[in-house]
């Protein structure tokens, strides 16, 4: 099977037609107000009628409460009270280290009810799509150390997607603008390119 492929930033029913049939295991849908790739809860829920019943759909939100509003049951967040959170969905934690402390650090952070983990680069001023590429040996560690699965976010292409996953050995990969024709655009001939290199990397 390979890893699994996460394709993010999803805007469109076509894109993600197109991503399904590639092969991505998940979608995801960016619920972050006030930047490029967002979409509305009434967007997201348009497109998730037009996909199969088993599309898995993730939506990813600054605070995890956030998420509440699209009704998904999988929500990739970056921080936030979780008091509100139901015990059917499924929360994704991402953690953003720059040093092997800051990793030990947000390892031993993530609340138990979290069930998997994305690595993403740290950015100054953006939480996710800057097409800036991670730490692999930071990746690598929190692969390892990690309780449950991670996935390697953070500059992701089909050109470089095969040496990661070869470097990291993570539970999945996450691509946004990797695999765009502009900011909430997919370019499907990328996209079908990135998927296949990813599962076939090991």
């Amino acid at each position: 099977m390979g890893v699994c492929v996460k394709i993010c930033s999803i805007t469109n029913l076509d894109d993600a037609r197109a991503a399904m049939d590639a092969g991505a295991d998940y979608l995801g849908f960016i619920g972050v107000p006030n930047t490029p790739r967002f979409v509305t809860p009434q967007t997201y829920l348009r497109i998730v009628r037009g996909l199969p019943d088993d599309a898995q759909t993730v939506v990813v939100v600054r605070d995890a409460a956030d998420g509440l509003a699209y009704g998904a049951n999988k929500i990739q967040y970056y921080g936030g009270s979780l008091i509100e959170i139901p015990a059917a969905v499924e929360l994704i934690k991402v953690i953003r280290p720059r040093t092997q402390a800051e990793l030990h650090e947000q390892l031993g952070a993530a609340p138990e009810m979290v069930v998997a983990l994305v690595l993403d680069a740290y950015h100054e001023t953006k939480l996710g799509g800057a097409n800036k590429v991670s730490d692999w040996t930071l990746a690598a560690s929190a692969v390892r150390l990690a309780k449950v699965p991670v996935f390697l976010a953070g500059g992701l292409t089909p050109e470089n997607v095969v040496d990661a996953v070869r470097a990291v050995h993570p539970f999945g990969v996450d691509v946004s603008s990797g695999v765009e024709l502009r900011p909430g655009a997919k370019d499907h001939d990328r996209l079908r390119g990135f998927i296949s290199a990813a599962k076939g990397a090991l």
